[in-house]
């Protein structure tokens, strides 16, 4: 699959190398259902570790954010979901609800604003 998915307030992108998708914009009940997608598309996708670039997500809100921590969860052991670079906003709500822990999820460090 080739793609590059958006509606008026989201855009995601594949990256070919590292394997993973560049997620911009916001994500709330009315996209939900496109993250779902490319969350599941992902997981099967390959073998290997997947990245999401969450810089640029501007809006996530804690389904949304549920969903990609779910999708960790769901990985193999040899596995991992790695966020980076992440918005200070997805850092924070990682952070708040304590599934920057979560099995298979490994958050990136954090970078000094430009």
């Amino acid at each position: 699959m080739t793609f590059d998915e958006r509606t008026d307030r989201v855009r995601v992108t594949l990256v070919p190398h590292p394997f993973g998708l560049r997620i911009a914009g916001e994500i709330d009940r009315g996209n939900r259902p496109l993250l779902q997608g490319v969350l599941d598309w992902a997981l099967h996708a390959g073998s290997q570790d997947i990245r999401f670039d969450l810089a640029g997500l501007t809006f996530i809100d804690v389904s949304g954010m549920r969903l990609i921590v779910a999708a960790a969860a769901r990985l193999s052991p040899d596995r991992k979901l790695i966020l980076d670079p992440v918005s200070p906003l997805v850092r924070r709500l990682l952070s708040v609800t304590g599934w920057e822990h979560v099995p298979g999820l490994r958050v990136g460090p954090e970078r000094p604003c430009p």
